[in-house]
């Protein structure tokens, strides 16, 4: 830290020597930057107005852009990619994996088709979380959860019934998505 106070030295006698021909406004802009080459070799400050800490966006946000059959135990595969900030979310599996451990807010909304059922749960690590049953459609069915995730945790929303149809179409009425709150 021999650096700092010999910095400081060198543009205080610049300074000094300006004070006597310059007005204060380049004395005040001499020392302003004076302090910002101190707080650069000081390094980040733990003060959360001035920390550079980088901040790691984990987001997803999928639908479905047609109706579709799915089998019992199935998982509902969203085709439709919104929003894969992370690349947490698997449209060919259905299941957005946790890149980091934290909080998440999870949220899905699923639509039964006319004259249908359709009975599913939000699941994480193969465990029921949340369920949604939209009644005999069409009908909406939600769920918004909050979960803490280790990195890996799977999360998906998996079909409970027989064979019926998951509704959607070019609005999106059945989506899914989440993003890390914190860690």
């Amino acid at each position: 830290m021999f650096r700092t106070p010999v910095i400081f030295l060198m543009l205080w006698t610049q300074m000094v020597k300006v004070e006597s021909s310059c007005d204060t406004e380049l004395q005040n802009g001499l020392f302003q930057d004076l302090l910002n080459m101190m707080l650069k070799i000081k390094g980040p400050s733990s003060e959360p107005s001035t920390c550079n800490c980088k901040k790691f966006v984990i987001a997803f946000t999928t639908a479905l852009s047609a109706t579709k059959s799915i089998g019992s135990d199935a998982v509902v595969q969203f085709d439709k990619v919104l929003t894969n900030e992370g690349k947490g979310y698997v449209p060919n599996s259905g299941i957005f994996t946790a890149p980091r451990k934290g909080f998440y807010q999870i949220s899905a909304t699923t639509m039964s088709a006319h004259g249908k059922y359709f009975h599913s749960y939000l699941m994480k690590n193969n465990e029921n979380t949340v369920g949604m049953y939209p009644g005999q459609g069409p009908q909406t069915g939600s769920a918004n959860i909050v979960l803490k995730l280790k990195k890996g945790d799977r999360v998906y929303i998996k079909h409970q019934s027989n064979t019926e149809k998951i509704y959607s179409d070019a609005d999106h009425w059945s989506m899914f998505s989440g993003f890390l709150i914190s860690e």
